[in-house]
């Protein structure tokens, strides 16, 4: 192929010589080069060279280069004079010439490029399926919605002439409805402005003719004539006018109607109806409702109930007097009655067209009175005066309110105030400045007339002091929490043991978390209520994690690491009622040192239940079974001294089967002097079950017992009155109540 082009090549060089005229010696040099190139290599690499046509790279640029050089200097032969192209042409036809010529023409050869058409490569038979099957689905999609949406087209079209027509013809008839309507407003505009402006334009119309009439009845006429004129000029305006008149009636009548409705609803909006109070004789004001005064009259009563105020010491004298005093004041309430009269009044300050109109209708202006103010008004009216010298003697004082009931009054109002705030005080530690202190029940100070002298309500402060430090009869509650114990209970709450279990006779045999105890029969009659924020540390329990070890048996147990206890700041709200804390709300926690977990190795092939989650020592529900297949607890752990287990008996209890409580090896099975026969099982992590009194063994050391299992029978040996299993937990030897665990 290389061959083939470069002799293309040379033909067309040839063509171009022999084209131009001032070569003429250019076929001579063309068959030199052709003989040149037909000739055989001169050894074996020109041959492969030649057969081959591999030509480096840059021997390819630069003949390129020369090839351009070449054409440049063939293109400025061409512009040379015709001398010089004789010139050239005498020169090359010596030979020294040709062979320069043709040397050049077979440099110029060889330096010309070589440009080798690759073949394209054709696709293979997969490709081409897979781009037909590709045009193929492409095509198809195409078609598919062209097709889909040519049938939208079609069917859809005389639906949509349809909808423009109608639309079209809706806004036809609505621009026709507008029209219609305008054009009608406009002509009722026009009307009754031409009706308006009638009676001017007829004025208008006539003044000229009037006018001219009047002009010549003065200069031609007589007086009476002229009068006449007058007359009739003036009678015409009036006559006009008049229509002028009815024609502004008829628009602005409605208008004012509507003016006068709206101002009518808001002054009698603003009006109240209100009952007018007269009581013996004398107006009390007004009231909104006739509860107003029930309420007032049942608080006079209270005022001068004098039974039912308190008294620190009262004695049968006291309750004697109490109630004669109290039969009179009620008396003379009682032949009072009250009349009513409701009158329509205004409270708020009205404006002064409403004030004109109020003045005009004779509406009061008042101040409606409440129930505290009509109670001292029924009171005065009442009381001791000039007209009224059967009454009774009252005076201004602060009268004591406790949840409603009446306690009595004092004179001054602000050392019964001070009196109550110590009363407070008295609770606030040091260090509680934000502590907030009230009173349980409800306490109000009303200011007013009370009944004074001998048989009068008015107290001195002393004695009003004495009745709130007194107390009442009342059950006084203490909930159990987490931790507590008798003794401990006792001495939160101030009182002994011995009181204490004498009001709750069960509290050593059954105590838990959540239970109420009677503290005391009776309360402060005026109770405080502390809240407080507290801040405390605490320690953080840390749990215990068992290891099972098959190859140790059961109640063996290992400590591989050691728990240590975390410690946390707690804030907390506490709300303490007369110094006793009865309700703890835990508002946050800050960790100060985490814990760090213990990690026992137990035998056997599954966890211990005997040994507890936390190092608070207590464990799963259900870790430790009842012993025995009945019977209760009688007496108790040190229900007498020296006494330090759980004896559990019942009717025709001898016998009968003592089982394991729980999982564990026995250690001891035999003879134990005062426990009489006893079995000891031993249940790791310190944790230890004594069976004494047993009439019958059937375990032996060494052996290994799970729950519910028969270690011995129930008897009476040892030191024992009777038939009784005596049963005892032991916790690194010590022992401890039973009752708790078996319990839970």
């Amino acid at each position: 192929m290389m061959c083939l082009s470069r002799r293309k090549r040379r033909r067309g060089a040839d063509n171009r010589a022999q084209d131009g005229a001032p070569e003429q010696n250019a076929p001579n040099k063309q068959t030199e080069q052709a003989q040149d190139s037909a000739r055989p290599p001169a050894n074996a690499e020109q041959a492969a060279d030649s057969q081959l046509h591999i030509e480096p790279p840059v021997q390819e640029l630069s003949k390129a280069v020369s090839d351009i050089q070449s054409n440049e200097k063939t293109s400025d032969a061409a512009d040379t004079p015709a001398g010089e192209t004789e010139k050239a042409g005498s020169t090359a036809g010596t030979p020294d010439g040709q062979k320069k010529a043709s040397a050049g023409e077979d440099e110029k050869i060889l330096e010309k490029p070589v440009w080798v058409e690759r073949p394209q490569r054709e696709p293979g038979p997969f490709v081409r399926a897979v781009h037909n099957l590709f045009a193929r689905c492409v095509n198809a999609v195409y078609d598919y919605g062209y097709f889909v949406g040519i049938q939208l087209l079609r069917s859809t079209r005389g639906k949509r002439r349809r909808l423009v027509h109608s639309m079209r013809s809706w806004r036809e008839a609505a621009a026709a409805r507008r029209a219609k309507k305008t054009f009608r407003f406009r002509r009722y505009m026009r009307k009754s402005w031409n009706e308006l402006i009638a009676p001017f334009t007829e004025l208008r119309a006539h003044y000229r003719d009037y006018l001219k009439a009047l002009s010549n009845a003065r200069r031609y006429g007589t007086t009476s004539e002229t009068s006449a004129i007058y007359f009739r000029i003036a009678g015409f305006t009036f006559s006009r006018l008049w229509r002028i008149l009815k024609t502004l009636l008829n628009y602005a009548a409605p208008i004012a109607a509507c003016v006068v409705c709206v101002l009518t609803i808001q002054y009698f909006t603003g009006r109240t109806l209100a009952l007018r109070v007269e009581y013996n004789g004398i107006d009390l004001g007004y009231i909104s409702s006739e509860s107003v005064f029930t309420q007032a009259e049942n608080d006079m009563k209270a005022r001068m109930r004098l039974d039912d105020v308190l008294v620190a010491d009262p004695t049968q004298q006291d309750f004697a007097a109490q109630g004669q005093q109290t039969q009179n004041a009620q008396m003379q309430a009682n032949l009072i009655r009250p009349v009513y009269q409701m009158e329509a009044v205004r409270e708020e300050e009205p404006t002064a067209l409403y004030a004109w109109v109020d003045r005009l209708l004779g509406v009061p202006r008042v101040e409606l009175s409440d129930a505290d103010t009509l109670t001292n008004r029924m009171i005065q009216a009442v009381s001791k005066s000039e007209n009224n010298p059967d009454g009774f003697a009252v005076e201004e004082a602060a009268g004591l309110y406790i949840d409603g009931t009446y306690i009595g009054a004092v004179k001054d109002g602000r050392a019964l105030l001070q009196l109550l705030y110590d009363m407070q005080e008295q609770y606030r530690e040091p260090g509680d400045e934000d502590a907030d202190i009230s009173f349980v029940k409800k306490i109000q100070i009303r200011e007013g007339l009370y009944p004074s002298g001998e048989s009068g309500s008015i107290r001195p402060l002393e004695e009003i002091e004495e009745i709130l430090n007194k107390e009442e009869r009342g059950k006084k509650m203490y909930t159990v929490i987490e931790g507590d114990t008798p003794i401990i209970i006792a001495a939160k709450n101030g009182i002994s043991l011995e009181d204490l279990i004498a009001m709750n006779p069960d509290v050593e045999t059954s105590l838990f978390p959540g239970d109420e105890l009677l503290i005391a029969n009776s309360v402060p009659y005026l109770g405080v209520k502390v809240t407080k924020t507290i801040r405390y540390e605490e320690d953080i329990e840390y749990t215990i994690t068992q290891e099972t070890n098959p190859e140790e048996n059961i109640g063996y147990t290992h400590t591989i690491q050691k728990g240590e206890k975390g410690l946390r700041e707690v804030t907390a709200e506490i709300v303490m009622i007369d110094g006793i804390e009865t309700e703890r709300n835990i508002t946050n926690r800050t960790v100060i040192k985490e814990p760090v977990n213990q990690i026992i190795e137990v035998g056997g092939n599954k966890p211990l239940m005997t040994i507890p989650r936390d190092s608070t020592g207590t464990t799963a529900p259900g870790a430790w079974a009842w012993p025995t297949v009945a019977g209760s607890i009688n007496p108790g752990f040190r229900g007498y001294w020296g006494h330090t287990g759980s004896d559990i008996s019942w009717s025709g209890c001898y016998g009968s089967p003592a089982l394991a409580s729980a999982d564990g090896t026995v250690v001891a099975a035999g003879w134990g002097g005062a426990y009489g026969y006893r079995v000891i099982i031993d249940h790791g992590g310190g944790y230890q079950t004594v069976y004494a009194h047993c009439s019958a063994l059937y375990v032996q050391a060494g052996q290994q017992v799970s729950q519910g299992d028969t270690i011995a029978a129930i008897g009476q040996t040892g030191n024992a009155t009777g038939p009784h299993l005596h049963f005892e937990i032991r916790i690194n030897g010590t022992p401890v109540d039973a009752a708790p665990y078996l319990y839970s």
